[in-house]
């Protein structure tokens, strides 16, 4: 927990992970968690939820890895997330996947 604190790891995470309970989130933008995150970028982080590459979900998607990249670090800045991992739990948590 000290480690989420000095902000080494998602608070968030660390808490799901550790069975405790969640902060309240007064940092997440005060819009409606539908669209917190385009389809597009839900689309993505469905496929990379399930361990997919993406080189592998590009050709999925009809897009190229480039783009999945720009869509996963978009995933990230908006979720707050620094890994694939966070994403999907945290996206989960929130009802967006």
């Amino acid at each position: 927990m000290e480690e989420a604190a000095a902000g080494r790891y998602d608070i968030e995470v660390v808490c799901a992970l550790g069975n405790k309970s969640r902060p309240t989130r007064t940092n997440l933008p005060a819009v409606p968690l539908s669209s917190l995150l385009t389809e597009r970028e839900r689309d993505v982080l469905r496929w990379i939820s399930h361990g997919t590459s993406n080189k592998v979900a590009a050709p999925k998607l009809s897009i190229s890895p480039s783009t999945v990249r720009t869509h996963i670090e978009s995933v990230f800045r908006k979720l707050e997330c620094s890994t694939r991992a966070a994403a999907t739990l945290k996206a989960t948590q929130l009802g967006l996947l």
